[in-house]
């Protein structure tokens, strides 16, 4: 029985069964779904959270992918929207899931340039970002490869070898 629990846990984290993060969506976890059909799809896989961003009740579903995973794979921010709760935003955090192109968390910043156009990196919120707006996708990149002190606007200056640590999905 436990072997039989192996197999089937290999099988699912082999990438076949894993989504592929686009323009508004990770698989069924899309910006503008319902929460409630989020929920459903995910049911034991998804609990309601608050973010609390800047001292707000700021509702999301924490999402694991698979059951036994101890961390979230997702977290799908939502907001009111025509009478009903809809995902606003898609947070990933599973290095697991990745573009089509193959970037994820992990990924250096220089495997990003090369498959994608960056169109912009910022500071906001504590994190530094590069946003490739084909993608509608933020990028957090890891600040501690990068100088002390020193505010980087232009995507050419940033190092290569600056890795990515979270993904957010936006309009």
């Amino acid at each position: 029985m436990l072997i039989g629990s192996l197999i089937v846990s290999c099988a699912l984290l082999s990438g076949q069964d894993l989504p592929v993060v686009e323009r508004g969506r990770v698989g069924p976890v899309a910006i503008s779904a319902a929460a409630e059909t989020v929920y459903r799809e995910f049911r034991d896989r998804a609990r309601l959270i608050d973010l609390k961003l800047e001292g707000h009740l700021s509702p999301a579903l924490e999402i694991r992918w698979f059951g036994s995973q101890p961390g979230a794979s997702l977290i799908a921010e939502i907001l009111p929207s025509n009478n009903e709760l809809v995902v606003s935003r898609i947070r990933v955090l599973d290095s697991r899931l990745r573009t089509k192109e193959g970037i994820g968390i992990g990924s250096t910043y220089g495997e990003l340039r090369s498959r994608y156009s960056v169109d912009w990196v910022a500071s906001g919120e504590g994190d530094f970002l590069a946003r490739v707006e084909a993608l509608g996708l933020s990028f957090t990149l890891d600040t501690s490869g990068l100088p002390a002190g020193r505010t980087i606007r232009d995507p050419a200056l940033v190092p290569g070898t600056v890795r990515i640590i979270a993904m957010l999905l936006t309009r």
